[in-house]
């Protein structure tokens, strides 16, 4: 009984919150509509007639040559601006609350609250994962994703309005999560290890990522990594040509942080919509033996794909950088700046269809597990050798 009083209670404090946004939402636009009719009047020769009267209102239009033709277009045009603004007004509603909480608001950068909010978040998960290494925890990777959104948020809030100041300002947070991106890949790989269930590479080696299937010719690598770096190219540009502060919705952005990162992108794994991490350690593990190793595909493929081959070492290390700037930098960046794309939208619908279409970036490479068998040059030889000469190579 009493568990269902307070889910009561709390559905009468919801509803009672969303009304307060609508009625809110509504008397703001109202205003803004009433100031918009006076300024539209006042620019077009219009005045306005405080007593209401027509007789007066007739005279002033004669003096100015008005004619009740302009009056009723001018009428009909704020008619139109007031039916565009009034288009969705509870998304407008919740936009202007959410403003007031997450909009800039001072003119000291060290006066607004989200800088320290942000940073003490950030750096307290970080701090944990320090000490007791990294592990996949809800609450934990979104206090730790809600910090990094607000820092960013400030961090161009503060910055020149122009052009130069955005981009400026967002070099700082790309180099920023670069760093991230490599303190990110080297702990995540580090908790991969040490786990009991890993396995080193001994005869098998699996791969979900073109970037590391080795049977693929480096031409076609080389394809793949100039055209994933250019569509994340146009993705950013279109972030900084069009972010406009005056222009965005905080409720996009707030949605966009629930549905997109905590939901699609963290703790999901490799179901990730931007694909898994980059296996690094993998990568290590490659190229430290790789001068003694012979690979060949499990399967049925090809007869020029069942032969066993090598790989160099300058071919996995080319590999390996370049599938690590693509799903790991362009990916960490991508995952903590899609809030700022989706915040700039003016249509609901526009918002939904970039949620799905701009997370095909970091998943150019991904492909089917494609499994390699590893034969270790050493171990065979000396199982080959006689014990003479395998006591000698041993």
């Amino acid at each position: 009984m009493g568990s269902s009083k307070l889910t009561i209670s709390m559905l009468v404090v919801a509803v009672a919150f969303i009304l307060a946004d609508v009625a809110d939402g509504y008397a703001t636009i109202a205003g803004h509509h009433e100031q918009f009719l006076a300024n539209t009047l006042e620019e077009a020769g219009f005045a306005q007639n405080p007593q209401g009267t027509q007789g007066e209102s007739r005279i002033h239009d004669e003096k100015d040559g008005t004619k009740d033709g302009d009056r009723n277009h001018a009428k009909e045009f704020d008619r139109g601006a007031a039916h565009h603004t009034e288009k969705y007004p509870l998304i407008n509603a919740i936009h202007t609350r959410l403003s007031k909480v997450f909009g800039r608001y001072t003119e000291n950068w060290y006066n607004d609250w989200k800088i320290w909010t942000g940073l003490v978040l950030w750096f307290s998960i970080w701090a944990k994962w320090y000490k007791y290494g990294y592990d996949e925890v809800y609450y934990q990777r979104a206090l730790f994703a809600f910090g990094i959104n607000i820092v960013i948020l400030h961090h161009l809030q503060y910055a020149d309005p122009d052009r130069t100041g955005i981009q400026t300002a967002m070099l700082g947070i790309c180099a920023l999560l670069t760093v991230q991106a490599f303190l990110m890949s080297y702990m995540w790989s580090k908790a991969e290890m040490a786990d009991e269930d890993y396995e080193k590479m001994t005869d098998k080696f699996t791969c979900d990522t073109m970037y590391l299937d080795l049977s693929l010719p480096i031409e076609q690598i080389v394809v793949l990594f100039i055209s994933q770096v250019f569509i994340w190219w146009f993705y950013m540009t279109s972030i900084i040509g069009n972010l406009d502060f005056n222009h965005v919705n905080y409720m996009f952005w707030l949605i966009a942080y629930m549905a997109m990162q905590m939901t699609m992108i963290f703790n999901r794994g490799s179901d990730s919509v931007l694909g898994t991490a980059f296996p690094m350690h993998t990568v290590y593990e490659l190229f430290a033996q790789a001068d003694h190793l012979t690979l060949k595909l499990e399967g049925n493929y090809t007869l020029i794909d069942e032969k066993p081959f090598k790989v160099p070492k300058w071919n996995i290390l080319f590999r390996g950088a370049t599938g690590f700037f693509c799903n790991a930098i362009l990916r960490e960046i991508m995952a903590y700046t899609i809030p700022l794309m989706l915040m700039g939208f003016e249509e609901p619908m526009d918002y939904v269809v970039y949620c799905v279409g701009v997370n095909f970036i970091c998943t150019l490479d991904d492909m089917a597990d494609k499994v390699f068998e590893i034969t270790d040059d050493n171990a065979k030889a000396i199982e080959e050798a006689p014990p003479a000469a395998a006591a000698s190579l041993d």
